[in-house]
């Protein structure tokens, strides 16, 4: 368990909240990309939403994708759809299906088929997009996880695992790391956002656990930690190669990452205040490719729509007393026998 959090102040909480509905506007936007001839990127959850929307941009600029997915048809289908779209790239697009992060039996067979789309490429982007947000507190994984920790936290630090070999290589100049995180880090528990005693609730009735808003506040404060910690746990070769990972908070956009909450009260009151996805792409882009990014810039957290801001007071700390290195070390424990 980490040491005892400092507090945190709601008036930043408030503040952050309303930056994300009325952001800076975009600076960082594709007339500012370099051409990304022979370079590849990974990018999960590529068939919808902002994922669509990176891959798109990523492709208009000559990139090289593989999209990793759950669902090969679903994958497939976008593929096509970028394709009709912007019939002048020389880039190239592959799908990778089946790949459930919340199953963490299927994280190494997709991996294995990475590598081959890889074929001895240099990976320069990893972006870690897909997520959940689901209206419901009771989801439980294969493997008895809380399931929105599963399927945010766990599932891209196994993925991480296996593409560390692909990407830790002196082989290009652009190295990027872009763990996806959310605003909602700010309703994560009071202990740096987490549930040290028991983060993935195994063995907790159903009835008992928290809000699902807190359960997915939780994850999103674990992508933050994952940027610095995976910084620190490979520092040597970050050091050498300049490598820069980093967390990123899109802003409040329309996807299906709300379709499970699609009828709520809530999302009908919030719907007309969200931005379309290619908002979002244009903040994971700005972490991905922007030069104003360096490493020094390790566990930078990057919000709407490519600003650097400071996360809630204690996970700020988190960042800096090894509590980051605690989270990435317990999931580790938790993922080893599906390395």
């Amino acid at each position: 368990m980490a040491e005892s959090a400092p507090g945190y102040s709601k008036l930043y909480m408030a503040k952050e909240a309303l930056y994300g509905f009325r952001p800076c506007p975009a600076e960082f936007l594709p007339k500012d990309y370099p051409d990304l001839s022979n370079k590849l990127a990974v990018v999960t959850g590529m068939n919808t939403g902002i994922g669509l929307e990176v891959v798109k941009l990523l492709y208009s600029k000559n990139c090289n994708v593989i999209g990793v997915v759950r669902s090969t048809e679903k994958g497939l289908s976008a593929r096509t759809k970028i394709l009709e779209e912007i019939k002048e790239s020389k880039g190239s697009i592959e799908v990778i299906g089946n790949c459930e992060l919340s199953d963490l039996t299927t994280i190494k067979s997709a991996a294995s088929e990475i590598t081959r789309a890889v074929a001895g490429r240099p990976i320069s982007i990893i972006i870690h997009n897909a997520g959940i947000m689901p209206e419901s507190n009771r989801g439980v994984s294969k493997q008895g996880h809380e399931l929105i920790f599963a399927t945010n936290v766990m599932g891209p630090q196994l993925l991480q695992h296996f593409l560390d070999p692909l990407f830790l290589k002196s082989d290009d100049s652009l190295k990027r790391i872009v763990w996806v995180s959310s605003g909602a880090h700010f309703f994560g528990f009071s202990q740096y956002g987490i549930n040290w005693e028991n983060p993935t609730f195994e063995g907790v009735d159903l009835k008992s656990r928290p809000s699902s808003m807190r359960l997915y506040g939780q994850s999103k404060a674990a992508n933050i930690f994952q940027a610095k910690a995976w910084a620190t746990r490979n520092a040597d070769m970050v050091e050498n190669l300049k490598c820069v990972s980093v967390s990123c908070y899109p802003g409040n956009i329309r996807t299906e990452l709300q379709r499970d909450m699609e009828n709520s009260m809530l999302m009908r009151f919030l719907k007309p205040l969200l931005y379309g996805p290619e908002y979002g792409a244009y903040t994971e882009l700005y972490a991905a490719l922007s030069s104003e990014l360096t490493s020094n810039s390790q566990g930078a957290y990057v919000v709407p729509f490519g600003k650097i801001h400071e996360p809630r007071e204690d996970i700020k700390a988190g960042l800096q007393n090894g509590t980051d290195l605690k989270l990435w070390d317990w999931v580790e424990k938790k993922i080893e026998n599906y390395f």
